[in-house]
């Protein structure tokens, strides 16, 4: 009887290895490194720091995807936003507002809780940010978009150019997006797909086995 539940779990083990390496081919794990503050505030509330997430190996945008990107400005680092704008596309922010080819992407609800607080890198002060559930592209994500320091957030007109995609950061207020360090290539880009850990542990089910593509 025990070997044969030996054998089961033998060949169970090599199963589940099988699975693993098959899926590694297509997609990469990654911890989302936390020695950059504004880089930490600019991807609240969707992922946080040291949050473990899957990538896709493949590269390429898809409007409302969340993506890791290449740092245009430091080598061998990356930046993270959600693409909202592609070839000739016009992206306005507007008072932390933002449009796309003259439209706000639609707000469904408050999220839960209505209010984020983060530490803001440029004055070290803790900030209640609002928010909101929005949709676009398919996608519905959340997003911060008002702060005691609104004021903060410059506005901005951008038509993007051709094969360019436009990143902006879920914190729309205190953000590191492309009205930082412009447009980017699709192929420096990739999914991120999948959270499978946050560091807040199996307490908090926002931040653990959660889809983000």
């Amino acid at each position: 009887m025990w070997r044969k539940a030996v054998r089961y779990l033998f060949w169970t083990a090599i199963f589940i290895g099988i699975v693993i390496g098959f899926a590694l081919i297509f997609v990469e794990p990654w911890t989302v490194p936390g020695d950059d503050a504004q880089f930490a505030v600019s991807i609240e509330p969707t992922i946080s720091v040291g949050d473990l997430v899957l990538v896709t190996r493949s590269t390429g945008v898809s409007d409302g995807a969340l993506v890791r990107c290449t740092d245009p400005d430091a080598p061998g680092r990356f930046v993270v936003g959600r693409v909202v704008g592609r070839t000739s596309d016009k992206v306005e922010f507007s008072k932390g507002t933002m449009l796309i080819n003259g439209k706000l992407p639609t707000s469904s609800s408050a999220c839960d809780p209505s209010t984020v607080r983060l530490k803001n890198p440029a004055t070290g002060e803790d900030e209640d940010f609002g928010c909101a559930l929005e949709e676009f592209a398919g996608s519905t994500h959340e997003v911060l978009r008002s702060s005691s320091a609104a004021g903060a957030a410059r506005d901005s007109t951008t038509d993007v150019e051709v094969q360019k995609a436009f990143l902006a950061s879920d914190n729309r207020v205190l953000h590191m997006d492309s009205r930082d360090f412009g447009t980017l290539a699709p192929s420096s880009c990739q999914h991120i797909i999948f959270r499978l850990w946050g560091l807040s542990g199996w307490g908090d089910a926002k931040k653990r086995l959660t889809v983000l593509w």
